[in-house]
């Protein structure tokens, strides 16, 4: 837990040792009257909190905002979807690099089931977002959308950016489509990039990407996991865009 988030940017404010960030302060870092700790507002401010009374059963705090969220990077993922026990990994590491945007679609491969898990059904998938959140040092949390099919979310999925689609079989890799994208240097689109479920997107969703604008490519001669290939691809944009 790289910052303590906070729910409100109220002042002042306490945790019950039922809260996991209590324990966190307490049992992992240690933390005593007057010490001071980054944390901040979900969706909010980042500053400091300091401890102004601790216990056994209660951290009294202060929390004074310093300085304004890092805006996350323009990429917004969209994936098939996949075992709840997958997603909550995914969903925390995507928030903790910093994505705009997570999109699940009920794919024509993939089981439907999943998507009436109650991590989606009763939002359980905000906590995951908060602990990435915490993991990656800042505030602003991803938007989250599911949808019944590729259909629907390329109706929704109209912002003008540059767009690709995992494929195994695609010609293209993505290096040679970053080496080109790079060299345009034509400001700060969104990169969005659609990741199968574990049995990969359908010929037909395949086609539907391709006419909405969706550019297939490969990362390489293995086929990966959902999970691994959704991490690699948005580590290698976040660097693209660090590299601008």
């Amino acid at each position: 837990m790289n910052l303590i988030l906070l729910d409100s940017p109220s002042t002042f404010g306490v945790f019950h040792k039922e809260d996991r960030r209590y324990t966190h302060i307490y049992r992992i870092l240690g933390g005593k009257v007057g010490s001071a700790l980054k944390a901040g507002v979900v969706n909010g401010p980042i500053g400091t909190l300091e401890i102004l009374e601790l216990s056994e059963q209660f951290l009294r705090y202060r929390f004074l905002p310093t300085e304004e969220p890092i805006s996350p990077y323009p990429i917004e993922v969209l994936l098939g979807a996949m075992r709840p026990i997958v997603a909550r990994r995914l969903l925390k590491d995507l928030t903790a690099l910093g994505v705009k945007g997570i999109y699940l679609v009920k794919a024509d491969l993939s089981e439907g089931s999943y998507l009436q898990s109650s991590l989606w059904k009763n939002r359980e998938y905000e906590t995951y977002l908060r602990e990435g959140a915490e993991q990656g040092g800042n505030t602003i949390l991803p938007i989250v959308k599911l949808y019944p099919n590729v259909e629907h979310g390329l109706r929704e999925w109209s912002e003008e950016g540059k767009n690709l689609v995992l494929d195994p079989g695609a010609s293209e890799s993505l290096f040679s489509i970053q080496k080109e994208w790079m060299s345009l240097n034509d400001g700060p689109p969104v990169l969005r990039v659609a990741i199968g479920p574990e049995r990969g997107w359908s010929g037909r969703e395949l086609d539907l990407f391709i006419r909405n604008g969706f550019i297939p490519c490969r990362m390489g001669s293995r086929v990966l996991r959902t999970e691994t290939a959704a991490l690699v691809v948005v580590g290698i944009l976040v660097m693209q865009w660090e590299e601008r």
